[in-house]
């Protein structure tokens, strides 16, 4: 359930209330019917009078994929988690933290060549690393991931060839992370993810940069530090996407 300040996402009902947290008590039995969904003994949410959210399908070209500038994508959203509260980029003394965010970038960079390299062993093993690798909730490791995969896995990008690998290994290992985690990730894969999200890459691929800053703020605002992680893993994406001529993704962080 979500009040009326967040954005749209799936597998939610957004309501029309500015706080939720008090209207909902915890172990409520909740009953859902075609009309509407039952909470307890006391409440009824009325969907007659609904309107069901359907984003635009978004969908990468051969020739947007030529167009589009991925370096300067990925450099603009690199550039504004670098001082954020990602675990990627932390800044303190605690030794627990440092090593997480050592684990995290080690893994990351070689997620990044197996991809380039096509390596799909090298693949499997790094995406097990990352799963459940953080802190939170949605732990880091998995936020990368489905910002990574948010990218990669649109329709037309030619590193679809790897989502059935992401859903195996995610299916696998499964209980390394959170039950949430876990389905945001491979809701992730599947292009299903929040609103703030969708413009984001919408206006990526649509070439409408000017004002591109404006969507990653809002997605800087998902959790304590999911959104700025989620980002991280957009940014390698796009770096990865940079058009090459070939079929396969290629990269150039530096």
């Amino acid at each position: 359930m979500l009040s009326t300040h967040c954005d749209n996402a799936p597998n939610s009902c957004r309501l029309a209330l500015e706080h939720c947290q008090d209207l909902f008590r915890p172990g409520e039995r909740v009953s859902f019917h075609s009309n509407g969904i039952d909470i307890g003994n006391d409440k009824r949410i009325d969907l007659s009078r609904a309107t069901r959210w359907q984003p635009y399908a978004l969908y990468l070209s051969p020739q947007r994929r030529q167009e589009i500038d991925w370096q300067g994508l990925a450099q603009i959203t690199q550039a504004s988690v670098v001082q954020s509260s990602s675990l990627f980029y932390f800044q303190s003394d605690n030794i627990f933290y440092q090593e997480m965010s050592r684990l995290l970038q080690l893994h990351r960079a070689k997620l990044i060549l197996a991809l380039r390299e096509d390596n799909y062993f090298a693949i499997e093993n790094e995406m097990t690393a990352l799963l459940g690798l953080g802190i939170g909730l949605t732990p880091t490791g998995d936020d990368y991931l489905s910002g990574l995969s948010a990218v990669l896995f649109i329709n037309g990008h030619p590193a679809n060839k790897y989502r059935s690998l992401f859903i195996s290994v995610l299916a696998r290992a499964r209980n390394q992370t959170t039950l949430l985690s876990a389905i945001t990730l491979r809701e992730a894969i599947e292009q299903r993810f929040r609103e703030s999200i969708h413009d984001f890459i919408y206006h990526a691929l649509n070439g409408e940069q000017q004002n591109i800053q404006q969507f990653i703020n809002e997605i800087k605002k998902i959790g304590s530090s999911s959104g700025c992680d989620m980002l991280c893993g957009m940014a390698d994406a796009f770096a990865l996407t940079r058009y090459d001529g070939g079929n396969h993704v290629n990269q150039d962080c530096d």
